[in-house]
């Protein structure tokens, strides 16, 4: 990593900050994130070994700490890298504010695994929560299984095997509004964006989550 070679704080800050991924990464630990692979999982694009590269620089900050636990390798966020986290939700309300999503970075799996790290599964009625998410207009893989459970939240592009509690169509403009907090599930079901199949307790959950994001307000 080169520096700025300046004696001032914001260089400095950069010099961790600003490199390709690192604001990604820090947003992946915070939403609950602790092993390697999940940190992989909710950043498409990213190698094994930049994220190996990168996971390195943090901990010779002190922003990431790494604890071992027989073969399994664990990472967390330091006190300062909590703080960087929240100079990260900070940049992410700039980017909500001023920057338009381009229709071509609409990930529908991203937006999945993104919300299924914010929901807490102790608030769920049910131990196991199921829900198929079909995207229409959108190349395959464009059926997802949203699992949630005490174990962990997780997002999958095959069927997992356990009864569908119910079931969402949307297209990925739709998708991405709600996941945003950008539209209510109430506002796209009127319009016609939104088709939910599922009984009474999981479309009040459903529309629940859609205020999840911390940039809901951010506009």
């Amino acid at each position: 990593m080169r520096g700025y070679g300046q004696y001032c704080p914001l260089a400095l800050a950069a010099e961790v900050f600003a490199e390709r991924w690192t604001p990604i990464i820090i947003r992946n630990l915070s939403l609950g994130c602790t092993h390697f692979n999940e940190i992989l999982d909710g950043a498409p694009g990213l190698s094994r070994s930049v994220l190996s590269q990168r996971l390195r620089l943090l901990e010779r900050t002190g922003v990431v700490g790494r604890a071992r636990a027989g073969r399994s390798t664990a990472y967390h966020l330091t006190v300062s890298g909590q703080e960087l986290a929240g100079v990260c939700l900070a940049l992410g309300a700039w980017g909500a504010r001023w920057r338009e999503v381009r229709p071509e970075d609409q990930d529908p799996y991203l937006a999945l695994w993104t919300m299924s790290r914010m929901i807490d599964p102790a608030t769920l009625p049910r131990p196991r929560v199921v829900v198929l998410f079909h995207v229409t207009g959108h190349c395959a893989p464009n059926r997802f299984w949203l699992v949630l459970t005490a174990a962990g939240n997780e997002v999958c592009v095959r069927a997992p095997g356990y009864p569908e509690d119910g079931q969402v169509t949307t297209d990925v403009a739709g998708l991405i509004r709600w996941y945003a907090g950008e539209a209510t599930l109430a506002a796209l079901r009127r319009g016609g964006g939104m088709t939910v199949q599922a009984p009474g307790w999981l479309v009040r959950e459903l529309a629940g989550w859609g205020t999840l994001s911390p940039y809901a307000r951010a506009g």
